[in-house]
């Protein structure tokens, strides 16, 4: 494989959207994060968007290239000094074998429709073609790609992804269960059991998530999903299941998605990793996990458990994940440029 440099062709400076679009630019600095904010609250409103953007990951873009991952981040100010609109790229800073950079911009709605979203897009491409190069190296043969997760109702983005070039390289299903409180956890069956989340084998339960996870999608991000999911787990909703003689084979994190309950006033648990090893498949181990997980939800007054899977999983999850009482809400497209 040829170098990154010249498959990337990084340009050699990337200009900002024109002062004709309206709006007026520069490099994000430290006092517009409650603008940014702000805007990124507005849009995710008015887009009815499924996720939302926590407040560490705007300290991320305010961070820049100081942070835990390289990013850059341009702000379109109008002319009384409110943010219309701001982008950024991200490139992940702890995976090697791939290079991987991820755009997103938010785009008041009333700066919509002017082209913006297409010149954004421009800059992004650019802009993430020279970090990949300045971070991995320009002779480094890593295979790379630019992505963008886009919510699969947001019609106009796609069609803005695919004109750029992307492709739907993965979708992912959101599913969630309503909780009445009346949910029981299983009882233990062939000889395995379940354990609470602070009594657990931490590392034996990474070791099972390393191993399954080898099959997903984007394989090389595992450590890091561990990293951010056990960042972000909610003890009370998160379990392992050890065999009869001790040995973790299973896990699911769960988390309480607050920035969810602040946008949608609905409180909810959301399983971000679960994992079982392959030799403890079809035997009733998932079923055990997500029985525990549920049960604690709903004894802790949550209202719905959610979670995403790639619908084209070579495991069947999404139609396992239908047999546990899930039901399809929405949807996600990774659009993807590879080289």
């Amino acid at each position: 494989m040829t170098g990154l440099a010249e498959r990337l062709q990084p340009p050699v400076s990337v200009p900002f959207p024109g002062a004709h679009l309206g709006l007026r630019w520069r490099p994000l600095i430290a006092s517009d994060a409650p603008k940014i904010a702000a805007l990124i609250r507005q849009v995710e409103d008015a887009d009815d968007a499924i996720s939302r953007m926590s407040v560490g990951e705007i300290a991320d873009m305010v961070e820049g290239e100081n942070g835990y991952d390289l990013v850059d981040t341009i702000v379109g100010f109008e002319s009384d000094g409110n943010v219309g609109a701001v982008a950024s790229v991200r490139v992940i800073r702890n995976v090697d074998s791939v290079g991987i950079a991820l755009v997103k911009a938010f785009v008041h709605p009333r700066w919509r429709g002017r082209g913006l979203g297409r010149a954004l897009l421009y800059w992004q491409d650019g802009r993430a073609r020279q970090l990949l190069v300045q971070h991995f190296g320009g002779n480094s043969e890593i295979p790379a790609s630019i992505m963008n997760k886009v919510d699969s109702h947001m019609t106009d983005r796609r069609r803005l992804c695919i004109a750029a070039g992307f492709y739907a390289k993965r979708t992912f299903s959101v599913m969630y269960r309503n909780l009445d409180g009346s949910e029981q956890a299983p009882q233990n069956k062939e000889g395995y059991a379940v354990v609470p989340w602070q009594d657990a084998d931490h590392a034996a339960a990474k070791a099972v998530h390393m191993e399954s996870f080898g099959e997903h999608f984007l394989p090389e991000m595992r450590q890091r999903w561990w990293e951010e999911a056990v960042n972000e787990c909610e003890p009370r909703w998160s379990r392992v299941v050890v065999d009869p003689q001790g040995k973790t084979v299973g896990y699911i994190l769960t988390e309480r998605p607050a920035t969810s309950w602040v946008a949608t006033g609905q409180t909810e648990a959301y399983v971000s990793l679960v994992g079982i090893s392959r030799d403890h498949r079809g035997r009733g181990v998932l079923r055990m996990l997500f029985g525990a997980a549920i049960a604690a939800a709903a004894s802790s007054g949550m209202h719905r458990i959610g979670l995403d899977v790639d619908t084209t999983s070579s495991t069947n999850a999404h139609e396992i994940y239908e047999h546990l009482g899930f039901i399809d809400w929405r949807s996600a497209v990774y659009y993807s440029i590879d080289h």
